[in-house]
């Protein structure tokens, strides 16, 4: 069974640009601040699409943070995508890189708080 992630991932994307063009009543700089946020997603949605397949991370997010058909990101993935600012291609892929990584600690944190895993503990 093929997971969507591309899709699912896109389409979180376009959500989190759509909210951030959209904002209520806001002074005029955070209101460009918010759309240089908006336009560094649409970049990252850009890299996604151009993406192959088989690329390691789109299935590493697939196993980490789909469920359903939908994009799920615990909480250190979404405040990633939340500070994410970069809009150059070569920021788009590292970032890419990096939100795995922290998919996996979100989903490592996830099931220890399930009880899958022992607690961490300090050394």
């Amino acid at each position: 069974m093929v997971i969507p992630t591309r899709e699912a991932l896109v389409a979180n994307l376009f959500v989190r640009a759509a909210t951030l063009r959209r904002p209520p009543d806001v002074e005029p700089a955070i209101a460009e601040r918010l759309e240089a946020h908006a336009r560094a997603l649409d970049a990252l949605v850009e890299v996604v699409r151009a993406l192959p397949e088989d690329d390691e991370r789109l299935l590493m997010l697939g196993t980490l943070v789909v469920r359903g058909g939908q994009f799920a990101p615990g909480a250190g993935t979404d405040h990633a995508l939340n500070q994410f600012v970069g809009g150059a291609r070569e920021a788009c892929e590292t970032f890419l890189s990096r939100l795995v990584g922290i998919a996996r600690d979100d989903a490592i944190a996830r099931a220890r708080a399930g009880g899958h895993l022992p607690p961490w503990r300090p050394r």
